[in-house]
């Protein structure tokens, strides 16, 4: 009887092993990250839409008007969702505030083809996060072009953070980043970048008039290009919550799993 029941204490024991261990190695595959450390990356985001943007952020109604009279919205956003685009584009977004210091009439004069010519001065064909603005070389090459060939401006960094736009004719101070991260970047502007081909001295266009009469003068830093901080890009948040998340999970499971097999081995033994 004695050997009947030490039998029968070892098949509990084993049974109670194999059972602990089975729910180990299940719980540790469903809450352990992925293959090489890195927690599963997010479900793709749909595709990237500069005018949604600026409407969210509200205050930009002009520049999105005229992105879609002009169909420059439509350019952005074939360039932004195709594959082969590799360098992504940066875009400075004028506030109606900005537009709103034009001399009356400014837009409005303007054909067509100077609107768009307005709107891509705004876009530069590379992605440019606050960082990389410091290793700039310039001029930086603009999406738009005139008689004289492209268009281009030159970008300054003075101090942290604080990044200025010159267009030749005057300068401003880049503002918040509304959206940074690679293929976009989209940065609030408190002015107009004026083209030298349509305000310059001598513009064939005649809109040199209509310029603010702030144009030459270097552009003031403002509360919001002051405070701006350089935002962490999507890609990179949700990576770093997840590695966290993954951490703690390992944690309560190497503390969990020894106090597990514990108490099963002391129940087997109380079998024997």
């Amino acid at each position: 009887m004695a050997s009947s029941s030490s039998q029968q204490g070892t098949f509990f024991l084993a049974l109670a092993l194999t059972l602990a261990t089975t729910v180990f190695v299940t719980a540790s595959g469903q809450q352990q990250p992925a293959a090489g450390g890195e927690a599963p990356s997010p479900a793709p985001a749909g595709p990237l839409n500069l005018t949604e943007i600026l409407t969210k952020a509200t205050h930009y109604n002009t520049f999105v008007r005229l992105l879609k009279d002009t169909e420059v919205s439509s350019q952005v956003s074939s360039l932004l969702n195709n594959d082969r685009n590799a360098d992504g584009l940066t875009v400075l977004a004028p506030t109606d505030a900005a537009f709103g210091r034009l001399r009356p009439g400014t837009l409005n004069r303007m054909d067509a083809q100077a609107q768009s010519e307005l709107v891509l001065f705004h876009i530069l064909p590379k992605y440019y996060g606050f960082v990389t603005f410091e290793t700039t070389t310039n001029p930086v090459r603009t999406q738009a072009s005139s008689q004289r060939g492209v268009c281009t401006v030159n970008i300054t960094t003075a101090g942290e953070e604080k990044v200025n736009v010159s267009s030749g004719v005057m300068e401003t101070t880049l503002g918040k980043p509304l959206r940074d991260g690679h293929p976009l970047a989209v940065y609030s502007l408190d002015d107009v970048l004026l083209p030298p081909d349509m305000f310059g001295p001598g513009a064939k266009k005649n809109l040199g008039a209509d310029a603010p009469t702030a144009a030459g003068k270097p552009g003031k830093q403002t509360a919001s290009s002051s405070s701006s901080t350089v935002a962490a890009t999507p890609d990179e948040a949700p990576s770093k919550e997840a590695d966290a998340t993954a951490t703690a999970a390992a944690g309560r499971i190497a503390i969990g799993w020894p106090v597990f097999a514990a108490a099963v081995t002391a129940l087997a033994m109380s079998l024997l």
